[in-house]
């Protein structure tokens, strides 16, 4: 169960439910404190990448940060995107700090370019998706430079998570798996009726969920739902 966060919100039971979350939240807080590595995602999600990341893999990135060191640790490259130049910038010196040199990263600010529309999967013509944040077009579309089944798993933490999902559905081999952070909020549910037949793993700290999306070994078992009537 999470104690959601409502903004604007006043009152008695806002005030406990904001002392509810500053209280879940402390142990997030602390291991980030004793490790500038440390992920900001959920505790059960980092288990999961340690426990799964391999020096064969390769992965791909939207919102760089301590995941981006944590990862490229233990994995053979990573191609992280980054939309902020400070971020950028701090994530750049977090990998040089840490000597850390198997990380491309991509700088791909908001702005006009209309991205890579006709290399777009084919979900996006079955469900006639209009891009809803058309400035991170070309950052949603990054990950369609590299061919299908590029990558051991993706990392979905930065802007147009819909887009970059419906992207990464056909970039991720078989056998691999998305993460996507903070998917408690409704508006990523569309990912997960995306992703129908991929197993599902959610992680849950009572502020936040990880979900974790894991393809199937066959190619052929992703599937797409239909537009709707």
């Amino acid at each position: 169960m999470l104690v959601r966060y409502t903004p604007g919100a006043t009152g008695l039971l806002a005030g406990l439910r904001r002392t509810a979350r500053a209280v879940l939240y402390l142990p997030t807080l602390c291991r980030l404190a004793l490790d500038p590595c440390y992920p900001w995602i959920n505790a059960g999600a980092v288990r999961f990448l340690k426990a799964r990341l391999t020096r064969r893999m390769t992965g791909f990135e939207w919102g760089g940060g301590r995941s981006t060191a944590f990862v490229a640790r233990r994995v053979l490259t990573l191609v992280t995107v980054e939309h902020n130049a400070k971020w950028r910038r701090r994530t750049a010196a977090l990998l040089a700090g840490q000597a850390i040199g198997n990380v491309s990263c991509r700088f791909v600010p908001p702005g006009d370019a209309p991205g890579r529309p006709q290399a777009r999967p084919d979900i996006w013509r079955r469900l006639g998706h209009v891009h809803r944040q058309p400035q991170y077009a070309a950052y949603a579309d990054a990950i369609l430079e590299f061919p299908e089944g590029s990558f051991d798993f993706v990392l979905i933490d930065g802007r147009a998570r819909v887009e970059c999902a419906y992207n990464a559905l056909s970039r991720v081999r078989p056998g691999g798996f998305i993460l996507l952070d903070n998917s408690e909020w409704e508006k990523y549910a569309p990912i997960f009726a995306a992703a129908a037949g991929w197993t599902r793993l959610d992680f849950e700290n009572g502020v936040w969920r990880t979900s974790i999306l894991c393809r199937p070994d066959t190619p052929a078992a992703a599937v797409v739902p239909d537009a709707p009537v």
